[in-house]
């Protein structure tokens, strides 16, 4: 997905940053299978604001987006179309998320770590509100449905699963709160099963290791006070299909 403008002035050189390199550097050329569906900062793009941490592409041809402090409604609906129209998805979840900062992108509060398991911070996932984007008949318009169940209902519909394994930040209330802070649900997984996380989050680290998850620690004290954790820092550009 090409850049999109994002929602805080501090951040918004960074896509004109993406821009040059997509569009002009060589890994990026058209012949070297890279494509670019979008992304013109010259271009007004209103209210349509998103931030790579609310897009998580999850596995079977479908995509879950966050929508909260940093992604707007709007932008989803695009990034949909343009998924639909590529034939790269069939399916967007979009999850609303309350516009808090403690919780800016979607993977704060959870991210993928096995083909069915998650980590998750509950007290927002729980009560999160979902819809179904699908394609339309008209390729400019998809279909945009209330889920009919909360995140993890739509996790299994999607990944076509009987259950999902939920592996929740913390022992105990007052840790959970400090390790979702400090991004121990902002994980970034390189193959099912292991993931890089901070090593600060000792709790949240340990309930993965206890579920079978090689967990891959890294020292993130300075970086988890500017919000940002393992999956946010990072941009995967090629990754084999689940």
């Amino acid at each position: 997905m090409g850049p999109r403008p994002m929602t805080k002035r501090a951040r918004r050189p960074e896509t004109a940053f993406m821009q040059a390199i997509y569009r002009w550097h060589p890994m990026f050329a058209q012949d070297g299978g890279f494509k670019v569906w979008h992304g013109d900062v010259d271009q007004d793009w209103g209210p349509a604001t998103v931030e790579g941490g609310d897009v998580m592409p999850i596995g079977h041809r479908a995509v879950m987006i966050g929508m909260g402090e940093r992604t707007a409604p709007q932008a989803v609906t695009m990034i949909a179309r343009e998924l639909f129209k590529a034939g790269s998805a069939e399916l967007v979840l979009a999850v609303l998320l309350p516009q808090r900062r403690s919780y800016m992108h979607l993977d704060t509060v959870m991210t993928m770590v096995d083909r069915d398991a998650v980590t998750m911070y509950p007290d927002v996932v729980a009560g999160a509100r979902v819809w179904s984007i699908r394609p339309g008949g008209d390729p400019e318009l998809p279909v945009v449905e209330p889920f009919g169940g909360g995140v993890l209902d739509a996790l299994k519909h999607a990944l076509r699963l009987d259950d999902v394994r939920v592996i929740t930040t913390g022992e105990d209330p007052f840790e959970s709160e400090r390790e979702q802070w400090d991004d121990g649900n902002n994980v970034l997984c390189l193959e099912p099963g292991v993931v890089v996380a901070y090593d600060r989050n000792v709790d949240t680290n340990t309930r993965l290791r206890k579920e079978g998850i090689e967990v891959i620690t890294v020292a993130g004290s300075e970086l988890s006070r500017g919000r940002g954790g393992a999956h946010c820092l990072t941009c995967p550009i090629e990754r084999d299909a689940l």
